[in-house]
């Protein structure tokens, strides 16, 4: 009898594996719709995984790189959409980049741009502005430093901005409670840069102009 009952349990189970593997095998496959190079996806195109998400945007590669619209399947609940840039499959942020240099005039002989993890205690926007020679004594004095005389932030906002103008060759600019994103002009008197910082983070821009 003992017998009887584990030649039926194991049948039981081999059928339930069987079934498993059967399931499996009938799952949607992976298909894509679109550019291609050497018979992988290169360019715009539509990938449909086999649980039901969709990709919509660019490859390089095989893989996805750039922007692109993710649909992820709820089997429960509503799709959910991810919207962004990706870089070898990994999807990176709603923005490309953190921050971009859009202009600078020519007597601007250098400006950078770094950032840190944002403060809860507010976002900021430091400016340092400075030249070759600005701050450097002199028989007759001083010379003068650079200054910021305007700055116009066409998307985005702050609260308060304080000088910081105590400094040896430099002006420094805080910009406190910024709401990002921003996409803002610093000038400094006849001269300008034109910056977009995207991501909210704590950035310093850092200015050089030529004499």
């Amino acid at each position: 009898m003992k017998k009887i009952i584990s030649s039926i349990l194991l049948l039981s189970i081999i059928g339930f594996t069987n079934n498993i593997a059967a399931q499996t095998n009938t799952q949607k496959e992976t298909t894509y719709v679109g550019e291609q190079k050497n018979g992988i996806p290169e360019g715009k195109g539509v990938l449909t995984d086999t649980i039901g998400n969709v990709f919509k945007g660019s490859f390089k590669r095989g893989k996805k790189e750039g922007y692109g619209e993710l649909t992820i399947k709820n089997a429960i609940g509503k799709d959910s959409t991810l919207v962004g840039y990706w870089k070898k499959d990994q999807y990176v942020g709603l923005y490309e980049f953190p921050y971009k240099i859009v202009s600078k005039s020519y007597m601007i002989s250098n400006a950078s741009v770094t950032y840190e993890p944002a403060n809860p205690s507010g976002n900021t926007i430091e400016v340092s502005v400075e030249s070759v020679s600005g701050g450097s004594a002199t028989l007759s004095g001083e010379m003068p430093k650079p200054t910021l005389t305007e700055h116009i932030f066409n998307k985005g906002s702050f609260q308060e901005m304080f000088a910081r103008t105590n400094q040896q060759k430099r002006n420094v600019y805080i910009f406190q409670n910024v709401i990002f994103p921003v996409t803002a002009m610093f000038k400094f008197g006849n001269e300008d840069i034109t910056v977009e910082l995207n991501e909210t983070k704590n950035y310093k821009l850092t200015v050089v102009l030529r004499d």
